[in-house]
């Protein structure tokens, strides 16, 4: 073969080589990982509030201006009926916390968390704790994350119970516990530990059997 057509041969398949590495990217090398320094851990469930059309932004680290990686939906109406007057959040599990702020996963459904797909693999990320509610199920709400606690508040009342009490944050959280704040009906808001919520937002928490802290 004469030596200018091997060369060129050559050039050739080199090119169809770096085509190949653009065409099939390893994507591996490309995943991403959330910052979890210093965050707490916890085993509890809540679901969104926010009341933003848009959904709730879902970043990489525990703070306001860390880069938005994702998001969870926005409220919906159950079964899309707006005669029902209610409108329910995404529902998801709250595995650490940091700073007022709570590291999700595994949404009730798997499209209400929608990630990029670098972080797609790990499934998780921050939301502040201003925009998560819970369903508290507990009777009580103490001033640490401890069954031994000072009770703060007693969510108990003549013809309420723990199902009956508001959250409007949920500001950190440790192993089953969540710091909430919590208005009863009718009463003022207080700011303590619950423990063992759920993300049930149409019924009572079913937790089991498990009934320490009533």
């Amino acid at each position: 073969m004469p030596r200018g057509v091997s060369r060129l041969l050559a050039m050739g398949v080199g090119a169809l080589l770096s085509a190949g590495d653009v065409a099939f990217p390893d994507t591996a090398a490309h995943a991403a990982t959330v910052e979890t320094s210093g965050a707490a851990q916890c085993a509890a469930k809540g679901f969104s509030i926010d009341a933003d059309p848009k959904g709730t932004n879902v970043r990489s680290a525990p703070r306001v201006n860390a880069p938005v990686i994702g998001h969870l939906a926005p409220l919906t109406y159950p079964g899309g009926d707006k005669s029902a007057g209610v409108l329910v959040g995404p529902e998801f599990e709250i595995v650490g916390a940091r700073d007022g702020w709570l590291l999700i996963q595994r949404p009730g459904e798997p499209d209400d968390l929608k990630l990029d797909a670098a972080y797609a693999a790990e499934g998780r990320g921050w939301i502040s704790g201003r925009l998560v509610g819970t369903a508290l199920g507990a009777q009580t709400l103490r001033a640490a994350p401890r069954h031994d606690a000072p009770i703060v508040a007693r969510m108990q009342g003549e013809n309420w119970g723990p199902d009956s009490v508001k959250v409007t944050a949920v500001h950190a959280c440790q192993d089953k516990y969540v710091k909430v704040t919590a208005t009863p009906p009718g009463g003022k808001s207080v700011r303590g530990w619950s423990w063992m919520p759920c993300s049930s937002q149409l019924t009572t928490c079913d937790r089991g059997g498990e009934q320490l802290d009533n």
